[in-house]
């Protein structure tokens, strides 16, 4: 039976599980991470790693949100030119998400390593649409802006969220698309979706 573990003890050892975890986790993705390997460098038993995480699923999914945080913080400091300059900026922060997908290790093992599928069968449901709210409000935050200046339109934030977690999701289907086409697929798709979401101006 894992033994018990004061609160300055727990605080270290979860710290210690993530800082490992997220090395682990880049190098050799969910499936081939064990809990022995993310216990062993904490200096806990096995057993005791179920004191802060039900799973290494959760803990998996724990690192990646404190990565998107980072990135969400960027995204939301980001100020929109006006005129006509706002349509290549909103496009060009798409093809930087996707950038950062394929750049991050821990992203790139999700994405291009089946890691997603076995997140998804693990994960509570109530869990998952609690990350899905938060995706909404983030980028809330940033349409909103864009609507009240006359830059966007008035599409449902919930709505906005859905397609661009659906644009990013392509990630997972690079192959399927075709390697040798995805970035100039990708490229056209971000240009299609920014003219169907900004406002022309009129001449």
């Amino acid at each position: 039976m894992p033994r018990g573990f004061n609160q300055k003890e727990k605080e270290k050892i979860k710290e210690t599980l993530i800082n490992e975890g997220k090395q682990l986790f880049s190098r050799y993705g969910l499936k081939k991470t064990s809990v022995n390997e993310l216990t062993k460098a904490a200096g806990i038993a096995p057993g005791s790693f179920y004191t802060f995480f039900t799973s290494k699923e959760e803990l998996y999914f724990e690192i990646l949100e404190e990565e998107e945080e980072m990135i969400k913080k960027e995204f939301v400091q980001f100020e929109l030119p006006k005129g006509e300059g706002a349509r290549q900026a909103i496009k060009d922060l798409i093809l930087q998400t996707f950038t950062m997908i394929d750049e991050h290790p821990m992203f790139s093992q999700f994405y291009f390593e089946n890691d997603h599928a076995a997140l998804v069968r693990k994960l509570p449901e109530e869990k998952l649409e609690a990350h899905f709210n938060k995706d909404s409000d983030t980028l809330s935050l940033l349409t909103s802006k864009w609507k009240e200046e006359g830059i966007l339109k008035d599409i449902d934030d919930d709505v906005l969220a859905g397609l661009f977690r659906g644009l990013f999701c392509l990630s997972l289907h690079k192959k399927e698309i075709g390697e040798s086409v995805y970035p100039q697929s990708i490229d056209l798709l971000a240009g299609l979706i920014v003219d169907g979401l900004v406002i022309k101006e009129e001449s």
